[in-house]
């Protein structure tokens, strides 16, 4: 099997987890964070979200050191995306991830990216990555960094406006 035959036959291994992510996703953005929608997982009711400092500086620039090596070169260093990357700031990218747990966008990078060799990167690069994220798009920092654990994650929701 040639390279370029085992990159589609992962690409097309992978259509129906993304489908059923998107889907999913379409699904449940309006829906309050302690609702389920029939035929989706259950919402996770958590006080936690992105504006209660969940991640630390130093972990924020770990993962900009990290995002430079692993990242840039397709979402660019502005996190503007280019091509068929998209940004990683922005309306478009807060409203994207708005009210679903960080597992989610950790398990995102996790299976997907690089595109070239999906789950590549460590689970603390990626976690790391995740705090840089949060920390370019203005959410705060506190003393601890994000856990990498998917379970912990699951208890923090990405809320893209603070209320």
């Amino acid at each position: 099997m040639t390279l370029g035959a085992r990159r589609w036959t992962r690409v097309i291994a992978l259509l129906p987890l993304l489908a059923g992510v998107t889907a999913s996703r379409t699904a449940r953005r309006t829906v309050p964070l302690s609702s389920t929608v029939p035929g989706s997982s259950p919402r996770i009711d958590s006080t936690r979200t992105t504006w209660d400092s969940v991640y630390s500086d130093s972990q924020a620039k770990r993962g900009e050191s990290r995002y430079g090596v692993l990242c840039a070169r397709c979402h660019q260093a502005e996190l503007g995306g280019a091509d068929e990357s998209p940004a990683l700031t922005g309306g478009a990218f807060l409203g994207n991830w708005n009210g679903h747990p960080l597992s989610e966008l950790q398990a995102r990078i996790r299976t997907g990216m690089p595109p070239s060799s999906p789950g590549s990167f460590g689970l603390q690069d990626i976690t790391d990555v995740v705090a840089y994220l949060l920390a370019y798009n203005g959410f705060p920092a506190g003393t601890t960094d994000l856990p990498v654990e998917e379970m912990a994650l699951k208890g923090i929701v990405f809320v893209a406006e603070r209320r």
